[in-house]
């Protein structure tokens, strides 16, 4: 129950709960914590008020303490009270008080999400943009076991099984090692009040079910703790995990490039690697790709191991949220991000001044020279015959009935079959811009140039210059 008087009491020599951080990690960080005015975060508030005073006092500087605060807009009367019970709390002690009004309804149903699931979401992006600094959570040893429990029904990796990190990157949870209990029984002995969330006494959501439900069955029928075996059996496995993870790295070292966001891994003697090292090889390049593994399942790594292994250059699947894996040539597979389909366009080419072309975000720079010897062809640019050219030139996508004349041989072929042979990966091929007279190519993006286009020493030729715009 939220009271009048939020003042935090003189903290006791000894305490039940005690945060145990690297301090070299967070002194020099501005500190902010997820607040919603429960038990675990208000228990964990308290904790950092008094562990900033002692930590200024030591290294003699002060440490700035704020507070952020979600509304989630799902208890429209009560998410009023729970702003205006921390925002009390905030200015009693001193804190920085960030809030934060969200419509969580409206992104669940935008991108077909549970409410727990865009909740999550949406808090995690707030808290993301105070990555330069450390923000606290109030997760406790509950909350790990529930998470584990719901990874093993989704099917996760190992990664999934070992539950939450104390510390991840920016994040932080210093309560991680105490149970619901105790932090309870810490605040009753501290006087810390705090509110009570009446959506965490429904079993409509997942979580709540498993805790309210679930496991004090298990518990009952087994006699057993299922929090505590479900922790003990997090932090062996994180063990394992971290073996795992170390012969992972060695071979994603010497496996994978990474290319403009996407990953190319390198899929010769594959079966060679240990099962659960390709699986995680997978799951490492697509993490890296897409920035989260959440709802990458067993199955699907099982579909793309199969993929890898049984299909020809060319296929490709669809993973999770936009997220692709495409069998290339030479033993090699990409993993990327689904893009927005290219822009067609086709435009004449003038053959004085500039051409700017909209849809590619490019500009053509044409100057006419006389060409008298050395290469025809460079990044970015292009010398090209003259009387050739003069009449008929568009830049444009590949069209089916394209052909080219390669300057290197004397037959012609169509440009599929010539991208084909230059292996010429498929999510690369429409994305070239082409040169051409009709269905007769010119020039190829910094790859081809059509015999006949070759400029002729001593004569008159005509110089491209490709820029972004």
């Amino acid at each position: 129950m939220a009271g009048s008087n939020c003042k935090v009491r003189q903290l006791p020599e000894r305490i039940m709960i005690k945060l145990d951080l690297d301090e070299k990690l967070i002194i020099n960080k501005h500190w902010y914590v997820a607040f919603s005015g429960g038990p675990d975060s208000t228990c964990l508030l308290n904790l950092l008020i008094d562990k900033k005073k002692k930590l200024g006092k030591k290294y003699n500087k002060e440490i700035q303490l704020s507070a952020i605060h979600i509304n989630h807009n799902l208890r429209p009367v009560e998410c009023v009270e729970d702003m205006e019970f921390c925002k009390d709390f905030c200015e009693k002690n001193n804190v920085e008080f960030i809030s934060f009004s969200v419509d969580v309804e409206s992104h669940s149903k935008e991108f077909k999400k549970t409410i727990e699931q865009a909740a999550r979401d949406i808090r995690y992006e707030i808290f993301d943009k105070y990555s330069e600094d450390v923000v606290f959570l109030g997760h406790n040893k509950d909350d790990n076991a529930e998470t584990v429990f719901m990874n093993m029904i989704r099917g996760t990796g190992l990664s999934g099984l070992t539950g939450m990190d104390k510390v991840s990157g920016h994040y932080i949870r210093p309560l991680l090692g105490y149970s619901k209990k105790q932090i309870m029984e810490y605040n009753k002995i501290n006087n810390v009040e705090f509110i009570i969330d009446s959506s965490n006494l429904s079993n409509h959501y997942m979580r709540n079910f498993i805790r309210n439900e679930v496991f004090p069955l298990i518990n009952k029928k087994t006699g057993k703790d299922i929090t505590n075996n479900l922790n003990s059996m997090a932090s062996l496995l994180k063990e394992t995990e971290e073996y795992i993870i170390m012969q992972t790295d060695k071979e994603y070292d010497k496996r994978v490039n990474v290319v403009n966001g996407s990953v190319v891994i390198d899929t010769k003697d594959f079966d060679t690697v240990e099962n659960v090292i390709r699986g995680e090889i997978v799951r490492k390049a697509i993490n890296q790709v897409s920035g989260k593994l959440k709802d990458v399942e067993k199955k699907h790594i099982e579909l793309i191991l199969k993929l890898i292994s049984n299909s020809q250059s060319g296929s490709i699947m669809d993973i999770k949220d936009g997220v692709k894996i495409l069998v290339l040539q030479n033993s090699r597979v990409k993993i990327f991000k689904d893009e927005i389909e290219p822009v067609s366009f086709n435009q004449a080419v003038s053959i004085l001044g500039t051409t700017n072309v909209f849809e590619r975000s490019l500009s053509i720079s044409a100057k006419i020279i006389n060409y008298t010897s050395g290469s025809y062809m460079g990044k970015d640019w292009v010398i090209l015959d003259y009387d050739s050219v003069v009449n008929g030139l568009v830049i444009r996508n590949r069209q089916q009935k394209d052909k080219i004349t390669p300057h290197k041989g004397n037959g012609t072929k169509t440009l599929k079959k010539y991208l084909i042979d230059n292996k010429v990966d498929n999510d690369i091929r429409d994305k070239l811009f082409i040169l051409a007279i009709e269905n007769e190519i010119v020039y190829i993006e910094n790859k081809e140039i059509g015999k006949r286009f070759i400029p002729k020493k001593g004569q008159i030729a005509l110089r491209l210059e490709f820029k972004t715009i």
